[in-house]
């Protein structure tokens, strides 16, 4: 049922732009805003708007937590939601108005730092804590619609699945659990991964079972129909991955690791390939450009580099 990696490709692509301030906080999340043009990177020192693909900084948003550690845009991309906290004390999701970046509404529940976001759709949006939680939004009234419990140490990451009306999480206790979005019932725990969860990813398409790839301080990189519950194959990769992507068309996983090298990874045959030089240090956020040309990653000293695809 799986296949083991035996081969680990190296090959050259051009480092196009890339950005380095050494004594800054590293880059937690990135992700690109409407139209392609611009981007939009979290860190302990703010909200960063960049021009793309030039990666020149545009301006700073003000936001009202002190540690941030994810950033979404909702559908039809008006609005910004921006998660983080101080720890063991409490998680916020604020709701800026994009682009002018002014502050709409603070979702207020979580008692611990808030890891992770995402809009189910335009007005419902998840979040996941490090209070053990996954809190589901009405983000237009402020409403605290579900909470889902069940995971026995904190949630670092979310995805949903919209035709089959699921969300899949996963943390610190090593499992990824699948729960109903309209009654927060858990309908499966799938426990496999010996080291903590930091990142779920849903595959682009509309072909076949959902698949979600996960990402675990295990050194892994794991496929997962989570519909039926299922584990298909698994990748090993040099270092632990830090956070995923799925490539627009499907074909690949991207993934930043700790040796500040980016891999795509083959979900048929879980080939490995090194894709770039990296950066110095760990690599912390990686996001997709519109085009699917190119692939934007984030680390240590708010590096952030450009990296061309195969």
């Amino acid at each position: 049922m799986m296949t083991l990696v035996r081969s680990l490709l190296f090959l050259s692509v051009t480092m196009a732009v890339s950005l380095c301030r050494a004594g800054e906080p590293p880059i937690t999340a990135i992700v690109f805003a409407p139209g392609g043009s611009s981007l939009v990177a979290s860190s302990q020192a703010g909200v960063a708007v960049y021009r793309w693909p030039e990666l020149q900084l545009q301006r700073m948003i003000q936001v009202s937590s002190p540690n941030l550690h994810d950033l979404a845009f909702s559908p039809g991309g008006e609005r910004l939601a921006v998660a983080g906290g101080t720890p063991a004390e409490n998680g916020t999701v604020e709701i800026l108005s994009w682009p002018d970046g002014d502050a709409l509404r603070i979702l207020d529940g979580h008692f611990d730092s808030a890891m992770a976001i995402d809009w189910m759709d335009e007005t419902r949006l998840a979040s996941a804590g490090l209070d053990h939680n996954v809190l589901i939004w009405d983000t237009t009234t402020g409403e605290q619609l579900l909470t889902l419990k069940g995971h026995s140490r904190g949630v670092l990451t979310i995805e949903h699945l919209d035709a089959p009306g699921l969300i899949v999480s996963a943390g610190i206790d090593q499992s990824l659990r699948v729960w109903e979005t309209q009654t927060g019932t858990l309908i499966r725990n799938m426990a496999i991964h010996v080291q903590p969860v930091g990142c779920v990813a849903l595959r682009p398409s509309n072909a076949g079972l959902p698949m979600i790839a996960s990402a675990s301080d295990d050194a892994t990189v794991r496929f997962w129909q989570p519909t039926i519950g299922r584990m298909v194959r698994f990748a090993r990769l040099p270092s632990k991955p830090r956070q995923i992507r799925w490539l627009h068309d499907g074909s690949h996983v991207a993934a930043c690791c700790d040796d500040g090298k980016v891999y795509l990874i083959h979900p048929e045959t879980v080939q490995v390939t090194a894709i770039g030089q990296g950066i110095d240090g760990p690599a912390y956020a990686i996001a997709i450009a519109p085009g699917g040309r190119n692939v934007l990653v984030g680390g240590t000293n708010a590096a952030l580099i450009q990296i061309e695809l195969p």
